[in-house]
């Protein structure tokens, strides 16, 4: 059973369906709907706690890291991880799993004035998705590289990294800042 948070309120549910087409091909057929935002149900967390795996969905970092704390779901998520769940993060549900998400700045606009940029903290490294090599995002990726002491990976769309057991494995166009 796999289930789905969304980082903003989507009635219609079009990410989801979306999402789910993929997510068929991986053999879930079961899924829970986990909204954390415009139609929130607290007493849904003790389902979501019994799937084996758990996808965060893209969207603006900041809203979705504020909503995931406003939720008190960073801790939930850590225990979840670390009994052994599976956690798969698009967009800025990978970008979530970082130590921080100070690297959001390139994707998105923090109109909820988020201050606190700690994230999860599961993958020990910056995630950046989305990138393009344009010579302005190359020069500012790469000062922002060289100021932090946590390694940036950059990747284009339809690319990613996989952390299992501290082992990382980058799949497509990825690469270290210091590489690009």
């Amino acid at each position: 059973m796999l289930g789905y948070i969304p980082s903003q309120y989507d009635p219609t549910k079009f990410y989801f369906h979306r999402a789910k087409q993929h997510l068929d091909r991986f053999g879930f057929q079961e899924y829970r709907y986990f909204d954390i935002d415009g139609d929130y149900k607290p007493g849904q967390l003790e389902t979501l706690s019994q799937c084996d795996a758990i996808y965060l969905s893209g969207g603006n970092t900041y809203y979705f890291l504020k909503n995931l704390r406003k939720r008190e779901l960073l801790s939930f998520l850590k225990d979840f991880v670390e009994k052994g769940g599976l956690l798969i993060g698009v967009s800025a549900g990978a970008m979530v799993m970082s130590p921080t998400i100070a690297v959001a700045r390139f994707l998105d606009a923090n109109e909820v004035g988020l201050s606190d940029l700690n994230a999860l903290e599961l993958a020990p490294l910056h995630f950046l998705p989305h990138f393009s090599e344009r010579v302005s995002d190359v020069i500012a990726v790469k000062s922002f590289a060289d100021q932090s002491f946590i390694p940036l990976y950059v990747c284009d769309d339809q690319a990613g990294i996989i952390i299992e057991n501290d082992k990382m494995s980058c799949y497509g166009n990825v690469k270290r800042a210091g590489q690009i």
